[in-house]
């Protein structure tokens, strides 16, 4: 606010004039200064809606939806709400939908070519293809159950904007999608809006999301995706890969000080130490530290249920895994309520099977060539206090 205190003091007229211009576009310049910095928080919170996922530590997924795979187009999905019919093929019309591994040659090529969905490593694996309705509605519903109540979780999904920026003379529809995540009885617990996806030239997967935390006592939950935008020329998208997953503070672990990979020689007796420092944390924070041969499936280390523990050097060569799981309470018991660090392994190595050569016999005078295989770092030591580090040293005599 400016104040102006009157003095009575004489001021020239001219002066006076360029006084009050002054302030008049001070007051100008604040104003517009005020709602340029309100316009640029705007713009940033709305660049920064993508990064609603979680910046702690995951638990496994309590849902990992990735539509199947197959051959052919595949079933309807028997959870999706009513408004959106299914349909056989991979160009869908207005307010119908799909399951598909592929799309092309849609509608005069207006779409994108997809030639596969988003899941990483999957044969034939499916996708659900939307052409949205003219009239904006809920296309799709989930409902989670099992859950913890007062814990957190990520939920998330990728999604591409399948019509190309030169449909719809330049300017096609966007999708425009919201997540809401509700209790059974419709209390929304958390909302996210994706905002306008734009149009790209190839196909462009992006993972939209957002985290919320169960009521206590809650244990199954809604998620529903909203479409915003208008049907018609352009708000089509293809979905994929939805995730529900604990979600908590930062957990890193590591093994004598190494995290990663931790590589021992078969023989090393020495034990295997493990550590771990958490980013924030619960009110009464448990733990378990697990094992795994293929770091995909995980069994729980009997009376491992500290911050550190101590296990005994591996003998056997071969690769092993290793992470810590962290919970509230005696929610340390319930998968879909834990959350994990990422792994370290150990990795047991066998000893080598050298074998060492020589040119010898030689004549005196003549230079003796040494050779050997079979190792990753060689130690030669001999007569006179020879020593080598080399693959194949030379002795000049």
């Amino acid at each position: 606010m400016l104040i102006l205190y009157r003095h009575k003091t004489h001021i020239n007229p001219l002066k006076r004039r360029e006084l009050l211009a002054y302030f008049f576009w001070r007051k100008v310049v604040l104003r517009f200064t005020k709602k340029f910095l309100l316009l640029s928080l705007g713009v940033l919170i709305v660049n920064n809606l993508v990064a609603q996922l979680c910046q702690g530590s995951l638990g496994d997924p309590v849902v990992n939806i990735t539509f199947g795979t197959g051959p052919n187009t595949g079933p309807p999905l028997s959870t999706a709400l009513n408004g959106y019919n299914y349909v056989s093929n991979t160009c869908p019309n207005d307010g119908f939908y799909t399951i598909a591994n592929s799309t092309s040659n849609c509608f005069n090529n207006s779409w994108l070519t997809v030639a596969e969905d988003h899941t990483p490593g999957d044969n034939e694996g499916y996708m659900m293809l939307v052409n949205a309705s003219v009239v904006p509605n809920d296309f799709y519903k989930e409902q989670v159950t099992g859950l913890c109540g007062g814990t957190t979780y990520e939920f998330a999904a990728w999604l591409i904007n399948v019509i190309r920026p030169s449909a719809c003379n330049n300017i096609p529809n966007r999708p425009n999608i919201t997540f809401n995540i509700e209790t059974i009885n419709g209390q929304v617990l958390q909302t996210y809006n994706t905002g306008d996806i734009e149009a790209s030239g190839s196909p462009l997967w992006k993972q939209y999301g957002l985290f919320f935390t169960t009521p206590a006592g809650t244990s199954t939950v809604v998620i529903k995706m909203t479409n915003n935008a208008d049907g018609g020329c352009g708000n089509d998208l293809a979905l994929d890969d939805i995730t529900f997953r604990p979600c908590g503070p930062k957990v890193s672990i590591n093994v004598n000080g190494v995290t990663g990979i931790k590589n021992v020689c078969r023989g090393d007796v020495t034990d295997l130490n493990f550590g771990s420092a958490i980013v924030g944390g619960y009110s009464n924070t448990f733990y378990q530290w697990q094992k795994s041969t293929d770091s995909i499936s995980w069994t729980d280390i009997p009376g491992a249920t500290v911050p550190a523990f101590t296990t005994p050097a591996i003998i056997i060569p071969g690769n092993y895994f290793f992470r810590l799981t962290v919970a509230e309470g005696n929610n340390i018991t319930i998968s879909s309520c834990r959350i994990a660090s990422d792994f370290v392994t150990v990795k047991v190595n066998g000893l080598p099977v050298s074998n060492a050569s020589n040119n010898g016999p030689v004549c005196e005078g003549t230079s003796v060539s040494l050779s050997a295989t079979g190792g990753g770092n060689y130690s030669w030591t001999g007569p006179g206090s020879f020593t080598s580090n080399m693959h194949s040293p030379v002795i000049t005599n």
